[in-house]
């Protein structure tokens, strides 16, 4: 039979490497979500940018469509650029070939809503003189609408705003920002069709009020959420996206709503409604930037 002091000695060495193999384990799935949350940031970076070039292929190929032969350049470029993002090994890809058990570039190759998208840009992205403009903003609508979804869908399995009451916002940037943004985007594209036509029809003018409503109403909630819960009031610039909101719907009341036909130049009025689209995806980008600090001050 041992001592009582050799059982007291095994039973504290028992003890002290449990606790040790018990913070190892944490900090071992520590360093795992870390990781994880890291690679998450840069997929939601690269889908947002995805997701701007495509309302902008939306934009100019439903101008082009509707007649103005001067948005054929911009185009090409932008068409090339998607080719880019999409092409399973650049960008996406890259971004993470050095990285072992990345779960992500396993979630993108096997993920049904990113092979749709890939699928459909390679039909409509070779040439769009082969749909009508209705037609054309309609593919574009859904193929945009699947990317925003899978953003919303990657940001939510990082659970960020539960590890860290600073990033509480973060929902309403998947969500709100987003939205708005393209709320703004399908304007863009519908009213630069009307400018590029010269006129609309009835149907096109309900529809745009429509539009002009969403974005009225999604921008209102954004900035009053990111206001409430961002961790302090200069985190965002929130006075340059509110103006840019007012100038796009003053735009759009004035130069495409009043009237059947129309004087605004098709370029002109997508110079504008870009300005919007791109004040409010800064909010995007100061929202990613201050993620990427948090994890890396961990």
């Amino acid at each position: 039979m041992m001592p009582d002091s050799t059982v007291l000695i095994l039973t504290l060495l028992l003890l002290i490497t449990a606790t040790v193999l018990l913070l190892l384990l944490r900090w071992h799935l520590q360093s795992r979500t870390l990781k994880r949350q890291k690679q998450g940031v840069r997929l939601l970076t690269l889908l947002r940018e995805l997701i701007a070039d495509l309302q902008r292929h939306r934009g100019l190929s439903t101008g082009l469509l509707r007649g103005d032969k001067s948005l054929s350049s911009d185009l090409q470029q932008v068409r090339t650029r998607i080719n880019t993002r999409l092409q399973l090994k650049s960008e996406l890809n890259n971004n993470f070939r050095n990285e072992s058990s990345n779960e992500f570039s396993a979630f993108l190759k096997d993920n049904e809503r990113w092979l749709g998208i890939t699928d459909h840009w390679s039909r409509l992205g070779r040439d769009t003189h082969h749909v009508t403009p209705d037609n054309n903003l309609q593919q574009h609508n859904r193929m945009i609408g699947n990317l925003i979804f899978l953003a919303e869908d990657v940001a939510e399995s990082l659970h960020l705003p539960d590890k860290n009451r600073l990033l509480s916002y973060q929902p309403y940037i998947w969500r709100e920002v987003i939205q708005a943004a393209e709320w703004a985007g399908q304007a863009r594209a519908l009213g630069t069709g009307i400018a590029a036509a010269g006129q609309s029809s009835a149907q096109e003018r309900i529809r745009l009020r429509f539009l002009r409503d969403k974005i009225q109403a999604l921008s209102d909630t954004a900035f009053t959420m990111l206001r409430h819960k961002s961790p302090d009031n200069n985190l965002f610039n929130l006075l340059a996206p509110e103006a840019a909101v007012c100038s796009l719907l003053l735009c759009i009341e004035q130069e495409l709503l009043r009237s059947e036909k129309t004087a605004i130049a098709a370029k002109s009025y997508f110079a504008q409604a870009t300005l919007t689209i791109d004040a409010l995806f800064t909010l995007v980008d100061t929202a990613l930037e201050h993620l990427n600090h948090e994890l890396s001050s961990h």
